[in-house]
C-alpha cells in the first residue's frame, strides 16, 4: 500500500525524507489573489516514465496547479563569509545539511507523467480575487501504477485581497539571461525559436510577480580603426517590445561602466574597459550611446515606463565617478529615472532608486534610514555575498531565508527587491552545478538561478515559489496598520541575519496575518 505524508511549503524535501506522519493534517490559509501551497512525499520510487491522474474538488475560485518535486545536487555549502566551503565544521550552525547532497528544489509541472524516481508532488492553490471567504475543504486524488492516494485538507479564504501585478505596491526584478536561454535550450540566440522561448520566460517572470526587466546594453558598432561610432540596439528592442507587450510594468537600459577595482575611483565602459568615464572619449562614447538609446525609447513612446541602469553595485570609493556618469545621462536622457543596486549612501541625488544590498543597508543603517526621511525611494537586493546565515535564497539554508527578504522589505519601507541570479547558470547543468561560477571561486548553492531549464521552458524551483509567496505577503502586510504590520513582522524576521528558520512559527504567524482581515 502506498504510503504518503503531507509538508508544507517552507520545508525541504530529501530523496532519503524519512515518513515519520503519514497521517498528519495541514489546515491552508491563502488570501484571495493570493495562493497557498503543500508538498506530498510519498515511499514509492519509480523506475520508468509512468501516467499519473490528478482529481481536485474544491470551492469556487479555488484551482490546482501540480508540480513533481525533482532533486538537485549541491556540491557545496555556503561559507560563512563569501563563496563555499566543504567543511562542516564551519557552517553546520546554520545549513540544512552538509553537502554534498539532493535536495527536492526543482518543481517540474504535470503533464500527465511522472519522470522516474522518488515520487513527490508540489501542489500550488491559486485563489481567484473574488472568492467568498470561508474555510473550506479540498480534496486531492492521485493515482499512479494502480495505486491510489486520496487527501483532504481544510482551506481557509481570507478577506484580504492581493492586487493583480498591475496595482501592486511592490517591484521586483530578476536579472534575466539571454546567453543562458540559447545554451541550456540548444536555440540559436536571435532565432524565431529562441524568442519564442524567451517570451514563456518572460510570463514565467511575471507569474511570479517580477514587473520590472533589465534588458540588454547596446552594442558598441566601430570604424575600421577600431573606434566606436554607434551603438546597435536591436535585442534591447526586441525584448523591450515583447515584455511591455507580456505586461512588465517597467523596463530597465542596461550597464554602461564599472570600475575595475572596487577600490578604484574612476568607472570604466563595459564595451572599452581601458576608458574611463570621466575621460573626454569616454564622454564622446557615452553621448552617443545615451542620444542613440532616448532616441528610441521616445519614438516607442517609452519614456513613463523606461528607467535607466548605469553601474552595478557603485562602492564608497567611486560614489564621485558615480555622480558624473549619472549627470551625463540625465543630461542626454533627459527626465530618465536612474535604478541600480547600489553599495554606497553616497550618491544621493545621482539615482532616483537605491537598490541596496541587504548587508550593506544593515551595516550603514543610519545614514540609509536618514536618505529615506528625505523621500529617498529604496529597494534591496541579495546576491553572493555575503554568504552565511545571511537571508538569501540559496539551497542549503532554511527555504525561509529565501521568503522574509519581503517581509524586511515591509519593515524597511522598501517598495522592491531585485536578484541578479534568476537563469544564469556559468555553461553549468544547473541539475548537477548549484554552485555558479565561471572560475576557481563559486558562489553559495542556488545563488545564481531560480529557475531550471525545462524542455522549452524554464521549471520554478522551491525558491521561486517562495519569492512569489512573500510578495503576496508584503501586499497583506503593507494594508496593516503601522504599529500591527511591524509587531508581525518582528515575530518573523528582525534582521537579513536574525529570522525565523521554523516553518510552524512561520505558519502561525502567517495565519495571524491572513486572519486580521
Amino acid at each position: 500500500m502506498l504510503r504518503c505524508q503531507i509538508f508544507d511549503d517552507n520545508t525541504w524535501l530529501y530523496p532519503d525524507t524519512a515518513l515519520t506522519s503519514p497521517d498528519n493534517k495541514l489546515p491552508l490559509i491563502a488570501a484571495r489573489g493570493g495562493t497557498a501551497a503543500f508538498q506530498i512525499l510519498t515511499d514509492a520510487t519509480l523506475y520508468t516514465d509512468a501516467a499519473v491522474g490528478i482529481t481536485f474538488t474544491a470551492p469556487a475560485g479555488v484551482t490546482l496547479q501540480a508540480y513533481q518535486l525533482l532533486p538537485a545536487h549541491v556540491e557545496e555549502n555556503s561559507a560563512p563569509t563569501t563563496h563555499t566551503t566543504l567543511d562542516y565544521d564551519l557552517v553546520r550552525d546554520y545549513v540544512t545539511r552538509q553537502a554534498p547532497f539532493d535536495v527536492y528544489d526543482v518543481t517540474r509541472p504535470l503533464d500527465g507523467r511522472l519522470k522516474p524516481g522518488r515520487i513527490g508532488l508540489y501542489l500550488l492553490l491559486t485563489v481567484a480575487p473574488d472568492a467568498v471567504p470561508g474555510t473550506y475543504d479540498i480534496t486531492l486524488q492521485g493515482s499512479c501504477m494502480g495505486e491510489t492516494v486520496t487527501v483532504t485538507l481544510p482551506l481557509t479564504v481570507s478577506a484580504c485581497v492581493i492586487p493583480a501585478l498591475p496595482d501592486a505596491e511592490f517591484g521586483m526584478v530578476n536579472w534575466l539571461s539571454l546567453d543562458d536561454i540559447a545554451a541550456s535550450h540548444k536555440v540559436k540566440k536571435g532565432a524565431d525559436a529562441f524568442w519564442k522561448i524567451v517570451g514563456r520566460y518572460l510570463d514565467h517572470q511575471l507569474g511570479m510577480r517580477t514587473n520590472h526587466l533589465k534588458l540588454s546594453s547596446g552594442v558598441p558598432i566601430r570604424d575600421p580603426d577600431g573606434k566606436v561610432v554607434d551603438f546597435d540596439f536591436t535585442e534591447c528592442e526586441k525584448l523591450g517590445e515583447l515584455a511591455l507587450s507580456k505586461g512588465f510594468s517597467y523596463i530597465y537600459g542596461g550597464f554602461v561602466a564599472r570600475f575595475k577595482d572596487w577600490r578604484d575611483a574612476d568607472q570604466y565602459l563595459l564595451w572599452d574597459r581601458d576608458i574611463s568615464t570621466s575621460s573626454r572619449e569616454g564622454y564622446w562614447q557615452l553621448s552617443i550611446y545615451f542620444r542613440k538609446l532616448w532616441s528610441i525609447v521616445r519614438a516607442r513612446g517609452w519614456e513613463d515606463r523606461w528607467m535607466q541602469c548605469l553601474v552595478d553595485e557603485p562602492q564608497f570609493p567611486n560614489s564621485e565617478s558615480y555622480r558624473a556618469l549619472s549627470c551625463i545621462c540625465r543630461k542626454w536622457m533627459p527626465g530618465v529615472k536612474i535604478h541600480d543596486p547600489v553599495e554606497t549612501s553616497e550618491i544621493g541625488g545621482a539615482t532616483d532608486i537605491w537598490c541596496v544590498k541587504q548587508a550593506v543597508y544593515e551595516k550603514h543603517l543610519d545614514a540609509f534610514r536618514e536618505l529615506q526621511a528625505m523621500g529617498e525611494e529604496m529597494w534591496v537586493y541579495t546576491c553572493g555575498f555575503p554568504a552565511g546565515k545571511c537571508m538569501n535564497r540559496a539551497t542549503d539554508l532554511p527555504l525561509l531565508a529565501g521568503r522574509l527578504p519581503m517581509w524586511l522589505c515591509a519593515k524597511y519601507g522598501f517598495t522592491g527587491f531585485l536578484h541578479w541570479g534568476y537563469n544564469a547558470y556559468g555553461g553549468n547543468d544547473p541539475f548537477r552545478y548549484n554552485c555558479y561560477h565561471r572560475s576557481v571561486n563559486m558562489l553559495p548553492p542556488g545563488n545564481g538561478f531560480i529557475v531550471y531549464p525545462g524542455d522549452d521552458r524554464p521549471w520554478d524551483s522551491m525558491r521561486s515559489h517562495l519569492q512569489r509567496a512573500g510578495a503576496e505577503e508584503y501586499e497583506a502586510l503593507l494594508q496593516l496598520p503601522e504599529d500591527k504590520r511591524q509587531q508581525l513582522i518582528a515575530k518573523v524576521a528582525r534582521t537579513f541575519d536574525d529570522y525565523e528558520s521554523d516553518p510552524a512559527a512561520f505558519a502561525k504567524v502567517r495565519r495571524e496575518l491572513l486572519e486580521t482581515f
